[in-house]
């Protein structure tokens, strides 16, 4: 067993938004250089916990099944591309973020903090990272909307590896109280 995993709380676009992520994803890459993620690797960061043994991962998934609980389903519409320059990564993201997106990622964030877990110091911004590397990340542009129903909450293990990470869906939750 793992001394420690690498996790992370995400959303998960459907089929049809992952494919116009590819998309726009492809487009960056060409015009900022870099290197755009494996499209199956898409998706929305709410809390990155970082490395945690092994045994602290079944306080991780009852704060994601109570902070799913405690959630709704909604549509989470990304519509802005961007980069977080120092970093030299391109993004796509939220100009107006959902009520719903937020109480999501401030219940995890409460939850994390409450139980002694790492807790993001920076203000939560909503984005998907279309490349990494970029020798010039694009600016703040309005893009065609990528939009999808976002109903569940997954719990993610993270392993480095050539080419890019590979991601593995710990647990996943429904958004909403349970019927």
């Amino acid at each position: 067993m793992p001394a420690a995993v690498r996790l992370f709380y995400a959303l998960w676009p459907d089929a049809a938004a992952r494919d116009a992520i590819a998309v726009l994803a492809r487009d960056v890459e060409r015009r900022c250089g870099g290197r755009a993620p494996r499209p199956e690797n898409a998706h929305l960061t709410l809390a990155f916990v970082g490395e945690v043994a092994p045994d602290r991962v079944e306080a991780l998934a009852a704060i994601g099944a109570a902070a799913a609980d405690a959630g709704a389903p909604f549509a989470l519409k990304l519509d802005r591309l961007g980069g977080f320059r120092d970093a030299g990564i391109a993004w796509l993201g939220a100009e107006r973020a959902p009520a719903a997106l937020g109480a999501l990622v401030r219940r995890l964030s409460d939850e994390l903090a409450a139980n002694q877990f790492r807790v993001e110091r920076r203000p939560f911004a909503a984005h998907v990272t279309l490349a990494r590397k970029c020798r010039a990340p694009p600016s703040r542009e309005r893009v065609a909307a990528v939009t999808w129903r976002v109903d569940a909450l997954t719990l993610v293990a993270s392993q480095p590896a050539a080419g890019g990470s590979r991601y593995h869906t710990l647990a996943e939750w429904t958004l909403g109280p349970a019927p």
